[in-house]
């Protein structure tokens, strides 16, 4: 089959939409059929590539501060052409121009055509200065008003594909467009599940894009709060950034107020590094003020890795960690963990049984082919 896949980011761009729709196209290659990804242009990037098999087509269409820019027209066109040779539109997140420009057209595409959410806007007000009290108001007011017209376009897909049967995206299109969504959880590549000698200092760990909703400030802050001073923190971001940068200078602040710590804020870690950070670490931390099937907490779980996160998305649903509110609740279960190795390690080993059964690439890319291929 032709299958046409429509995304915000792709390869090389990195981040966890990013992610799971490579492997899923990659994993419909090796499956027999011919896949195209159309993207977003970004400047140093070719407009077409082939890698890994999958034909990549970037063009100027792109999401600005919640506004849809571009060429909007020559985005469709080259859409609608390439569908006319195509069996399959998968359509990747709302939100994103990508996906959003095409509505209009959508009735004209005589293709199977799936919608493949990851979470939605999320409309809860948190604390935060000036700046994020006008951003809020607009996104809230944009994307509300999103939802609201966008109904009629929603049901004109074959099939909407979402995270968790208990996500809020999923309880909203039923509730709303009485949707009844198929559920495609996220996964782990088969690296992390395969057992490590653990051979470095003893550390928590997070990998996140540095970036104030992923929330680090609150680890930093937890870490220099827990009895045990011997531990070490290493915070794993994929490039440096104003973010970065504030977070280095926090880090001294609080050498400053708690004492020296073992800290290390790194950047650009080749991925098997990354994969053995995660497999030697002790415990998993996660301060994120908002995700919705994080693929990192994922791999903690592949690699039997307790984790102690935010009660955000659908982490709460998952075995193998436990969610906290604030600051003295991460510290609690930290130090909770660090005292009861034993503990931690049920904990660990529970959410990779929970992650053998459920998070391999191969059993989610047959879902998607599945639904693909469903009459």
């Amino acid at each position: 089959m032709k299958i046409i896949i429509t995304v915000n980011t792709y390869y090389p761009l990195t981040d966890g939409v990013q992610f799971v729709t490579q492997y899923h196209a990659e994993g419909l290659v090796k499956l027999g059929h011919e896949v195209t990804v159309v993207t977003v242009q970004h400047d140093g990037l070719a407009d077409t590539e082939l890698h890994n098999g999958v034909k990549i087509i970037r063009y100027n269409i792109q999401t600005k501060h919640a506004v849809h820019v571009g060429e909007k027209g020559g985005y469709r066109n080259l859409i609608t052409s390439l569908c006319t040779n195509a069996d399959v539109l998968l359509n990747v997140s709302t939100q994103t121009a990508t996906t959003e420009v095409l509505f209009p057209i959508l009735k004209k595409i005589n293709i199977k055509k799936i919608l493949y959410m990851h979470g939605m806007h999320d409309f809860s007000w948190r604390y935060g200065d000036l700046f994020y009290f006008v951003h809020k108001v607009w996104n809230n007011i944009r994307w509300g008003w999103d939802y609201l017209v966008n109904a009629k376009y929603f049901k004109m897909y074959d099939s909407v594909i979402q995270l968790h049967e208990l996500d809020e995206a999923t309880l909203f299109f039923k509730k709303k467009y009485n949707i009844d969504s198929l559920i495609i959880e996220n996964a782990a590549e088969d690296s992390f599940f395969e057992s490590s000698s653990y051979t470095g200092a003893d550390y928590l760990l997070n990998v996140s894009n540095f970036d104030s909703r992923k929330n680090q400030e609150m680890l930093l802050e937890s870490f220099y709060k827990i009895k045990n001073h011997r531990i070490g923190l290493i915070l794993v971001g994929s490039k440096k950034n104003k973010y970065s940068t504030h977070l280095k200078k926090l880090k001294n602040n609080f050498d400053t107020k708690y004492g020296k710590r073992d800290v290390n804020i790194l950047d650009a870690v080749p991925r098997d590094k990354i994969v053995k950070l995660v497999q030697q670490s002790k415990i998993y931390v996660m301060g994120s003020k908002w995700e919705a099937f994080p693929i990192s907490i994922i791999e903690a779980m592949a690699a039997g890795k307790p984790f102690v996160s935010t009660d955000t998305g659908v982490i709460r649903f998952l075995p193998g960690g436990v969610t906290v509110k604030g600051v003295d609740e991460m510290v609690y279960w930290i130090n909770t963990f660090l005292d009861n190795p034993q503990l931690a390690s049920k904990y660990g080993m529970a959410g990779q049984c929970y992650a053998r059964n459920n998070f391999m690439i191969t059993r989610k890319v047959e879902q998607l082919n599945d639904i693909i291929g469903a009459k």
